[in-house]
Parts: structure tokens; sequence; C-alpha cells
């Protein structure tokens, strides 16, 4: 009959978990490789990373902690710099005015960078003043973890 009203043993449901909050670099080695397929290998947002870590790790840290821990395994490589951008709008328009024109493809950090991103970052850096249209386009030689050219098969740095 206790069961019934709620105080039988059945009834009461588990203490929940309590979360592992991160204080210190080491504490976040354990979960290194998980954070590393959920935010670069599935492709997920951070703020999915981050309930997904909770719900099923019982881990919660703050977006600024990941945002850190990202930057120090040299994760954070899912953007492309306006630095990037630049240097590869350049290459392309130097390649398109020789002769004959050579379409061009690049690799950053490992993905291939879609030609609509550097088309857009293009439109908006000219609507902004960054850019004139068909003109000459200052870089201070290649960035850090320059984009590789792919032309055809051939991969050439």
């Amino acid at each position: 009959m206790d069961a019934y009203y709620g105080y039988g043993e059945a009834s009461q449901p588990a203490p929940p978990a309590e979360c592992y909050r991160p204080s210190k670099p080491e504490d976040w080695e354990p979960y290194r490789d998980i954070i590393a397929h959920l935010y670069n290998t599935l492709n997920m947002k951070l703020k999915d990373v981050m309930s997904e870590m909770q719900l099923t790790y019982n881990f919660k840290a703050t977006e600024k902690q990941y945002k850190t821990q990202l930057k120090r395994w040299n994760l954070d490589t899912k953007y492309i710099k306006a630095s990037e951008y630049m240097f590869m709008v350049k290459t392309i328009r130097e390649r398109r005015a020789e002769n004959p024109p050579k379409e061009t493809r690049f690799v950053l950090r490992g993905r291939v960078v879609d030609p609509k991103d550097i088309a857009r970052f293009e439109k908006r850096a000219q609507k902004r003043g960054v850019l004139e249209e068909g003109g000459s386009i200052e870089c201070d030689g290649k960035p850090q973890g320059t984009p590789r050219r792919l032309t055809g098969d051939l991969l050439s740095n």
C-alpha cells in the first residue's frame, strides 16, 4: 500500500548525477577525443557539443572555457579568417588573369573550401569597401595555415 501512495522503494527516483565542472586544463584531457569528434568530425555547433557533453558525460563547462580549450588543442579550424579569404580571392583573381584562365580550388586545414563561400566573402568585402571589383589586393604574404590550391588532381602550395 505504501508503494501506491508514492512511499515505496519502487517509486523513488534516483538522485541526479553531479555535473563535473573542469577547473584546470588537465581536467579536459579525458574528454579531448570526444569533443574533437563531436566538434570537427560530426561538425556539430559548439552549443550542441556543450549540450551533448552535459547530457551524456555530466561534463559542464562555459562557452568561453570550450573556446579556450578548442584553441589550445588547435581544433578551432572550422571558420575561415578574413586574411585567409583575402589570400584566396587574390589567388583566384591572379589565376583568372592568366592566359588561359585556370580554375582554382582550395583546401584549408584538411577541408575543401566551397567556392560559393569565397564568392560570398568577396561580394561582402566589396560592399564594405574593403575590396574593389577587379582591383588589386594587398596581402601581407601567406597567412598562417595557408590554403593549398587544388588544380585538377594535383595539389600544390
